[in-house]
């Protein structure tokens, strides 16, 4: 699995459980993923993304994410 695939199931059972390895989070937190671990937690994205680039300037690495519940979406 490579790095997208383990931050994305991350921000999924973030999303979904509100909680991962311990850590709680509530709707609005706005989380930085690096690496397959949660490396800052901020009130805002651009305070995570500042905290996350600070540890890795590439823009291509990591991800970030607002908490909420997963949107089910229902065509017709």
């Amino acid at each position: 699995m490579n790095e997208l695939e383990t931050n994305q199931q991350i921000a999924d059972r973030i999303c979904r459980d509100f909680e991962y390895d311990g850590q709680k989070f509530v709707r609005g937190d706005c989380v930085a993923i690096l690496d397959g671990e949660v490396v800052a937690v901020e009130t805002s994205l651009d305070k995570a993304l500042t905290r996350l680039r600070s540890l890795d300037p590439d823009p291509i690495r990591g991800m970030l994410l607002e908490v909420k519940p997963p949107v089910v979406e229902v065509i017709r």
